[in-house]
Order: structure tokens, then C-alpha cells, then sequence
């Protein structure tokens, strides 16, 4: 078992870090660091010990490794129950031919099934094997190292990435295979299947001419320097996504890559999420953009950033006025109605030069100075004048 782990400074601020939620990161961590762990990066580790050594449920295991599969940070077998980070070993060099000849035994333990499950092993592997061959090793280096590399021969061909990238090239080659039509032929009929390479009722094409591609609909020969068309590799968006789509704020520039904010949308749907669920969060977040007068701005997420983390899902999206007023140093609503009837509430608050004083306008008991108590039948004269108006009504100036 492993004592420790190394994390560099720089796992926090990596590209492929930073976008991730805070669960994913803690698996990412957790994983650097696992006693279960070896030298290579490749162990077996069950969703069960992740789940009972963070104590999550296997839901969440679940979700977190979807999400570190989806940014490149980590490679998971369900059949082997093993993972493997493409990069420990570069994060990790060998310091001496002692860890290499041990790391070169840990490779050619890794059974044969796991390197047919999961293919993006091999590239791994054979970046290990090639290090390991630069270095001046001993006799049980070498047998090490032929090992290793009689095990990547035995791989399967059809898994090994560069046949399948060659299959690919064949495939879009084949998209030019020779389809024509006989010169007494009329073009055929939209759908209809234009006749095989090999027919006997196809003529050869005319000098100059480019045979039509396997994905034409028309059939027609194409004319002299055309260059055919290749099938189109759109990808086939569902109807609710692209409802999703129509319906997210706009921002100042790039709105986000189509293609891959469809895959965070259905890694959310397998997760749980229903279209309706999905297209209600995102109606809210753009009702919390236009209240935040963000809307239209650099600061509305991409669509990318938006899907994969998962958390932005399930958030309410709503709008605290009153930590929004106080970190802005505005006052709130309450607080301005208060400031603004502080003569009512504070009466002592206006100054002398003011029209109303608490100790200028009432007595020690209460009553207001210049005015008799009720039913003294006494006139209340002004400086031995007539009765002015504003002493009737408590206004008397000075």
C-alpha cells in the first residue's frame, strides 16, 4: 500500500481542474493520493472503497467520475473496475532504475483484460515502456522491458489506438468509392440509390470526371472538376436540446461549443436530470441574469462551463438583494425609508435652525409652549398682539 502521495502546486490552477465541481476535485485529489494507488497510475479501484473512504453514496462516485472521464483527467474500466491517470507518470518521474524496474513489474501485471477494455491504457503503457528504454538499466531491466513489450504485442489489434485511427482513414476513404451511371440513364430521382462500383450497368466515368461520394442522395455524376461532397458529420441534436439551446441568456462572444455542451447534456440526463428539469434551471439562470443586469455580458457562463459542472443544475438561481446592497456599500430598501423619516422617528435629530425641536417645541410636561390647557377660556396672545393662525396650529416659527 502506498504511504503518501505528491500533488503539485499546480493541481488547483490546471486547466482541467478548474472547470470541475468540488466534488470532482476532491475525487481527483483523493485518487492522487489513495493508499490504494501504486507508481504507474493504473490500480484497481471498486466504486465502494471510493464511496466508503469519502463517504458518499455510489451515486455521487458515480457522477464524479463521469465528469473527471469527461475532462481527460481520468480513464475508468466497469468490467475490471481498475482506472488509470494518463498523466501520473509525468507527474511523477523516476528518480533512479530501482522505481523503473519497479514500475516495469507493475506493468506486466495489468491483465490482458483490462488492456482490451480500455484501449487509452496502451498509449500509457507504451510511454512508460519507451522512458524506461532510454535509461541504462540492469539484466532484470531488460527482462522487464521485453516483457512489457511481448504484453503490448499480444494486444488485441482491433483495440490498439493507431489501427483504429488507420480504420477511421480507411473508412473516409471508402466515402469516394466509385458510384456512376450509364450515359443512356436519366439522373436518378432524389433517394434513390445510384448503382455500385462493381455493376455491370455502370459505365467507367469519363476522363477528367470525379466519381460522386457513397453519401449522395441525387446520384448524379458529378461534372468535370468537382470535388465531391463528404457526408455531413453534424451531429444529430435531440429536440429538447436544442429547446435548451434556443432558450440560454446571450453573452458577448462565443456562446460555447455546441457539440460538446450536448455531450455535458446528456452525461446530466443519465445522471438523473429530465429535459423539463434541465430546460426550468436554465429559464431560471436567465431570469437571475437579467436581474443581475448581467445579460449580454463576458460574465454569462458558456454553455460548456454551464453543463459540466453538475451543481449548476440543481441551483435555485435566485437573487439575494440585501448581500448584494451590502457588499455594493448601497443602502437597502428599509434603511432609506428610515433615513429619510428620521425627523419622525429620531424628533431631536434637526438641527436648531430647523422648524421643529423636541426641547423648542414641548415643555417639560409635555405641553406646547404658547398654548393654554384646554378650557381656560383665556385668549392666547402673541408679544400682547392679536392671535396669529400658527399658534392654533403649533407651528409658531423661532
Amino acid at each position: 500500500m502506498k504511504e503518501f502521495g505528491k500533488v503539485s502546486s499546480q493541481f488547483w490552477i490546471s486547466d482541467d481542474i478548474q472547470p470541475l465541481s468540488d466534488k470532482a476535485k476532491l475525487l481527483a485529489l483523493y485518487l492522487l493520493t489513495t493508499g490504494h494507488g501504486n507508481l504507474i497510475g493504473i490500480f484497481r479501484m471498486p466504486k465502494g472503497y471510493m464511496a466508503a473512504d469519502l463517504g458518499w453514496d455510489e451515486p455521487s462516485v458515480e457522477r464524479a467520475i463521469a465528469e473527471l472521464t469527461a475532462s481527460g483527467f481520468l480513464l475508468a474500466s466497469e468490467q475490471c473496475q481498475y482506472i488509470c491517470i494518463p498523466q501520473f507518470m509525468e507527474h511523477n518521474p523516476v528518480d533512479n532504475i530501482t522505481q523503473i524496474d519497479a514500475r516495469l513489474k507493475l506493468l506486466v501485471k495489468l491483465p490482458q483484460m483490462l488492456l482490451e477494455d480500455l484501449p487509452g491504457v496502451l498509449p500509457v503503457i507504451e510511454r512508460a515502456v519507451a522512458k524506461a528504454s532510454d535509461y541504462k538499466g540492469s539484466k532484470q531491466t531488460e527482462v522487464l522491458l521485453e516483457s512489457a513489450r511481448k504484453m503490448l504485442g499480444k494486444c488485441s489489434a482491433e483495440s490498439r489506438p493507431e489501427n483504429k485511427r488507420n480504420r477511421e482513414e480507411e473508412n473516409k476513404r471508402n466515402i469516394y468509392k466509385t458510384y456512376v451511371r450509364s450515359d443512356d440513364r436519366t439522373t436518378p430521382r432524389t433517394g434513390e440509390v445510384p448503382p455500385s462500383a462493381g455493376s455491370t450497368t455502370g459505365a467507367t466515368p469519363r476522363t477528367g470526371e470525379v466519381p460522386s461520394s457513397a453519401g449522395s442522395t441525387t446520384g448524379a455524376t458529378p461534372r468535370t472538376g468537382e470535388v465531391p461532397q463528404a457526408k455531413s458529420g453534424k451531429a444529430d441534436f435531440s429536440e429538447s436540446f436544442e429547446q435548451w439551446w434556443s432558450q440560454y441568456p446571450k453573452r458577448e462572444g462565443d456562446k460555447g461549443n455546441k457539440t460538446k455542451t450536448f455531450g455535458h447534456y446528456k452525461t446530466r440526463l443519465r445522471e438523473g436530470h429530465t429535459p423539463e428539469a434541465l430546460l426550468g434551471n436554465i429559464l431560471k439562470y436567465a431570469r437571475y441574469c437579467d436581474e443581475t443586469q448581467v445579460t449580454g455580458t463576458q460574465y454569462v457562463k458558456t454553455t460548456t462551463a454551464y453543463l459540466n459542472n453538475p451543481d449548476n443544475a440543481s441551483n435555485p438561481w435566485t437573487v439575494n438583494y440585501e448581500a448584494r446592497q451590502r457588499n455594493s456599500g448601497k443602502l437597502s430598501l428599509v434603511e432609506q425609508v428610515e433615513q429619510a423619516n428620521a425627523h419622525i422617528l429620531q424628533p431631536g435629530a434637526f438641527s436648531e435652525q430647523g422648524a421643529f425641536s423636541e426641547q423648542g417645541a414641548f415643555s417639560a410636561e409635555g405641553a406646547i409652549y404658547d398654548v393654554e390647557p384646554e378650557g381656560s377660556g383665556e385668549s392666547v396672545l402673541d408679544h400682547d398682539g392679536s392671535v396669529r393662525p400658527e399658534v392654533d396650529q403649533c407651528l409658531r416659527p423661532g
